[in-house]
């Protein structure tokens, strides 16, 4: 998928170990700091070692794919969901629900594996029943017990509680 085309081995390092990406032989996307190095009938991506922490997000998109799509289970059989469309993830008793607009199918997975899953996409843990996709969050309101109240795109209320806050601030930037 990646080349790293590098002179400089501070660079391949950087690049190796902040984003575990690795050099194949089939790729698509050269990364690169030295414009000598650019392979035109590819994608190229050129920065410089200081400024390596500004592609995360795009480095990030490439490696995990934009479209991740999930099994889900519907009364009438299987449903096959793409997680960007799901609102958020509820676990009640020893079932966990995906909720997509007013449709809730079950999920075979736990919250935690969804949450180890998907935190490197839109999904932040709000409560220990709650995984919530952040781009699907239409209202945050701060309530006077210092937790947030979220009310989602299809109109459903979430709280944050403080056990949660502070990872949900951070994956905000709030």
């Amino acid at each position: 998928m990646f080349k790293i085309s590098t002179k400089n081995i501070e660079f391949k390092k950087a690049i190796e170990s902040k984003y575990l990406v690795y050099s194949h032989e089939e790729y698509k996307y050269v990364i690169t700091d030295d414009k000598d190095l650019i392979e035109e009938d590819k994608i190229n991506i050129v920065i410089s070692l200081e400024k390596i922490d500004e592609i995360s997000e795009l480095i990030s998109s490439i490696v995990n794919g934009d479209n991740l799509v999930m099994s889900l289970r519907t009364p009438n059989g299987i449903k096959k969901v793409d997680v960007k469309d799901i609102e958020y993830f509820e676990a009640l008793e020893n079932d966990v629900f995906a909720v997509c607009g007013n449709n809730r199918y079950l999920c075979d997975d736990k919250l935690y594996v969804l949450e180890e899953l998907l935190s490197k996409r839109y999904f932040v843990r709000t409560s220990k029943s709650f995984l919530v996709n952040i781009l699907k969050i239409n209202i945050i309101r701060p309530m006077l017990n210092y937790k947030f109240l979220l009310i989602m795109n299809n109109g459903d209320k979430i709280d944050v509680n403080r056990t949660y806050m502070k990872s949900f601030k951070e994956k905000l930037d709030l």
